[in-house]
């Protein structure tokens, strides 16, 4: 479904990505790890049109389409959340998610289809009984739920989440695993990235491994967390006693 070819950025002479290639297949879920800097939310942000590449190529159901502008990734399917939540603060929850259904693939031409559509979406991110309030009233759980609400709204085929776990408790995870599943089975691909490792391994099919902007691994979750590079990035070489030093 999602192809990235050699994707490098250089930021002023920094490689943030350098060379990094995978396949998304549809259908599943998938997930992308790697410490602080290593690449992850630059390689997101390639792909959704936030940036463009140094070199390298997005493909999306085999056609190039690489330096799009970002509305044209929208209309291609393609919808993501953000690590800092960018709702508008003095709108209400409903219509920060109305907003969103006159972008994406076959945009809404009906204020009452919109609303429609916006409160089956806040019901299955349990926001309904939120609907009025303003989006800057919401507490840090709910602000996750209101991006990915507003993500769902263009009717994506492949949804990018950067971190929607972050900040919650082992509940309020839980609850959003659940939602993530539930979206999967609605038919939509997602490709995630997350430091909440319980949720990677629980959810995800397939797992990229980064690390200071480049791929070190790829595979099963299994695959990637047996992986003696991996290991090493995340826990540290073991000393000579067999004792990590992290």
């Amino acid at each position: 479904m999602l192809k990235v070819e050699n994707l490098t950025k250089i930021f002023r002479g920094l490689k943030a990505v350098n060379n990094v290639s995978f396949e998304i297949r549809e259908g599943l879920i998938s997930g992308m790890i790697g410490p602080n800097g290593a690449g992850k939310t630059t390689i997101f942000n390639m792909i959704s049109g936030s940036f463009k590449p140094t070199s390298g190529r997005v493909l999306y159901r085999g056609r190039d389409i690489t330096n799009l502008p970002p509305h044209k990734y929208t209309n291609e399917g393609i919808a993501r959340t953000f690590q800092i939540m960018k709702p508008l603060a003095h709108m209400s929850v409903i219509d920060n998610v109305i907003s969103g259904a006159f972008f994406g693939r076959n945009p809404n031409r009906g204020y009452a289809r919109a609303r429609e559509q916006a409160l089956e979406i806040l019901e299955l991110t349990r926001l309904a009984d939120r609907r009025d309030f303003l989006a800057k009233e919401l507490g840090t759980p709910d602000k996750k739920r209101l991006e990915l609400a507003r993500a769902l709204i263009t009717r994506p085929d492949l949804l990018l989440l950067d971190e929607v776990m972050a900040g919650l408790n082992p509940t309020e995870t839980d609850e959003a695993m659940d939602l993530i599943r539930s979206i999967n089975r609605s038919g939509i691909t997602i490709l995630m990235i997350e430091h909440v490792m319980r949720a990677v391994v629980d959810l995800c099919a397939e797992i990229v491994v980064l690390h200071h902007g480049e791929k070190i691994s790829f595979g099963t979750p299994g695959e990637v967390m047996t992986d003696p590079t991996v290991i090493e990035v995340y826990l540290g070489k073991d000393d000579e006693n067999g004792i990590s030093r992290n």
